[in-house]
């Protein structure tokens, strides 16, 4: 007795969809489009300089807006907003900044969040935001990342002392897991050079998952 699989093979063949329905014709409930009772909206105001010191910072017209619940910003809650921890210590010796939720007295980044407003609405959030009154001093902006490395260039954390975060060795005989790349080279036929520039890249979901999903 022969038996034949009559199933189709996966690879190289196409899958049918199965939510495409529901969102073109608009029955899907994105997180955006959650409404609970109660539920307040945040708004966040970042910076648009890469380097800079905050100088003066007022929020009072803000929290003046109609529907503001909150207005909260890095010098208020300096003493008990911590900083946001490091995901994957790389090495052991990795220099990590302190990440602020909010920035208090300096940003390092451009988008670096400066203020944030609660209110009872996302248009009332958002027109918030606008209200909110910063003055930054420039600062000595890096934006090579050899250049950063060199000596006397300029520090995006002063503190540190350094811009260097860590060394990532990829070479398995410095590391201990095998053989050393010079050799492989000393040693190779044909040996093909070439420079590579890669952009920074964190991908990120456009739509995460809600804990609150109809």
């Amino acid at each position: 007795m022969t038996v034949t699989d009559e199933r189709p093979a996966e690879v190289g063949a196409p899958r049918r969809r199965k939510e495409d329905g529901r969102l073109i014709t608009g029955r899907t409930n994105w997180t955006d489009n959650i409404v609970l009772p109660g539920m307040l909206h945040m708004a966040i105001l970042r910076s648009p300089m890469a380097h800079a010191r905050i100088t003066h910072i007022d929020a009072s017209a803000a929290l003046a807006e109609t529907g503001v619940v909150d207005v909260f910003i890095g010098r208020d809650i300096a003493d008990i907003q911590g900083s946001l921890p490091c995901a994957w210590p790389v090495t052991e010796d990795i220099v990590m900044p302190n990440r602020p939720p909010l920035a208090v007295d300096q940003v390092n980044h451009t988008g670096e969040p400066v203020a944030v407003v609660v209110a009872r609405t996302k248009a009332a959030a958002v027109d918030a935001i606008a209200a909110i009154d910063v003055d930054y001093e420039p600062l000595p902006v890096v934006l090579d990342m050899e250049a950063a490395l060199a000596d006397g260039a300029d520090l995006v954390h002063t503190d540190k002392g350094t811009n260097k975060s860590f060394t990532w060795i990829f070479d398995s005989g410095a590391a201990g897991t095998g053989g050393s790349t010079d050799d492989a080279f000393a040693t190779a036929e044909v040996v093909v050079k070439r420079r590579y520039k890669q952009q920074r890249l964190l991908p990120s979901f456009m739509e995460p998952r809600s804990p609150h999903m109809i």
